[in-house]
């Protein structure tokens, strides 16, 4: 090989080299970024699994508090 093939193949992996870590930085940058979604979507889904079990506790409260005005009117009905 020539000087000039040599030289020219030299530069040709070294653009190839900081192609390689051009994307590779744009890709930890995409991770990185898609990490913070994914903890703040996971803080959101605890949040409303929290806020679902007290709605579901007052629910059953209502629940209960219907089942004893039934009771109630029932046997004031009967008796």
């Amino acid at each position: 090989m020539t000087d000039e093939t040599e030289n020219l193949i030299l530069r040709l992996l070294r653009e190839i080299r900081a192609a390689q870590e051009s994307t590779n930085a744009r890709l930890d940058e995409t991770n990185a970024k898609l990490d913070g979604f994914i903890a703040s979507t996971d803080k959101k889904l605890d949040k409303l699994n929290i806020e679902l079990i007290g709605v579901k506790g007052r629910v059953r409260k209502v629940e209960e508090a219907i089942e004893a005005i039934a009771r109630v009117m029932s046997d004031g009905a009967l008796g």
